[in-house]
């Protein structure tokens, strides 16, 4: 996806007090950042260092970022410095110069991508629900040379923050590296009221791109087309017709159908999901479970899998009544719960960060 802007007003006459917020969701696949001059942006998780000369002759820059990476990803040596949601360093002893630089850059990238003119910076970055002290504060310490003040806080809290569903809510956030559910009840959730599972979008794009190989033989199939042909026709519905889709063999174009690969990769999703959403629902005070189970929400990138509502719905209505919609705007839900929770928190929680 490549970046996107929304109107805004002059920054400098928007700021408040001369404190600019923002809100930023640091994704696998995407980051976000929304700001209180209402700019917000995206772009892809990725860093590309051109591979040689003629690479750079090519590209012109030194360093290249986000949707420009995946055009020119032939020139490039590139790296997704997000893994499962958090900052992907080598193990302690290897050689980890190049990972470093990249989870810097792109930070840095975002961070300029909210055009900061002067004044006090305050953000609130999204993390994994369960996210561990380190990681939250090795995203701290990359942030904090870049602003003010930084706060780390649970995604899918965030976007219900930003929906104003305190209470009697579960949000479901299926991101590229994580799926990260939390549930509402009028306070700020503890541990028990979230869960974070490693099984999420790019699970589904390395189940899909086995199967895709495993039917096309005769054509090499890259991680970057399956995950297209993910995003354009994801679906867990029952099939009802084809999905055909051409792929180059032999240098010609050959249409295969490959419907059947897709449903069975979406839905490696579902055992785990309907396992911790059962959990999230079962264990809640019993009087408010109906009024839990009418307010599930879907968020995030996976948000968009087709029939993904309809079968939640449907695994869980053995229980009674049961209501799961999708979030208005999956892109910018998080970075617009982080600003919106940035400028709610009192003067006092800011001067003890």
């Amino acid at each position: 996806m490549a970046e996107v802007d929304t109107p805004t007003e002059s920054p400098a006459a928007s700021q408040s007090n001369n404190v600019l917020y923002l809100g930023v969701d640091l994704g696998t696949s995407n980051s976000s950042v929304a700001t209180s001059t209402d700019i917000t942006r995206t772009v892809p998780s990725v860093v590309g260092w051109p591979k040689d000369l003629v690479a750079y002759k090519f590209l012109q820059k030194p360093i290249v970022f986000g949707e420009e990476c995946v055009r020119n990803r032939m020139s490039l040596d590139l790296f997704y410095p997000l893994e499962n949601g958090v900052f992907k360093f080598r193990p302690e002893g290897e050689s980890e110069e190049r990972e470093v630089v990249a989870v810097q850059e792109l930070v840095r990238h975002v961070i300029e991508l909210a055009e900061i003119q002067s004044g006090t910076v305050r953000a609130v970055v999204g993390a994994p629900a369960l996210a561990s002290v380190n990681d939250k504060q090795a995203i701290i310490d990359v942030m904090q040379d870049l602003i003010d003040s930084v706060m780390v806080v649970s995604e899918p809290f965030l976007v219900a923050y930003g929906l104003g569903l305190y209470n009697n809510a579960l949000i479901v956030d299926i991101g590229a590296g994580t799926l990260d559910l939390c549930r509402m009840h009028g306070t700020i959730p503890d541990d028990e009221d979230q869960r974070t599972l490693y099984k999420a979008g790019n699970y589904v794009d390395e189940q899909f791109h086995d199967l895709l190989q495993d039917k096309i033989q005769d054509s090499p199939i890259s991680r970057h087309l399956a995950n297209s042909i993910k995003e354009r026709y994801s679906f867990v519905s029952p099939i009802t017709e084809g999905i055909s889709v051409e792929f180059q063999v032999a240098g010609k174009p050959v249409l295969y159908n490959i419907a059947e690969e897709l449903k069975t990769a979406c839905e490696s999703l579902l055992p785990d999901m309907f396992s911790a959403i059962r959990e999230l629902i079962t264990t809640f005070e019993p009087e408010f479970q109906d009024e839990l189970r009418n307010n599930i929400v879907l968020a995030g990138g996976g948000s968009q899998i087709k029939g993904l509502p309809e079968i939640i719905e449907s695994h869980l209505s053995e229980f009674g009544a049961v209501r799961v919609t999708i979030v208005d705007d999956p892109v910018y839900a998080g970075a617009l719960g982080a600003l919106k929770l940035a400028q709610d928190m009192p003067e006092s929680e800011w001067a003890s960060v």
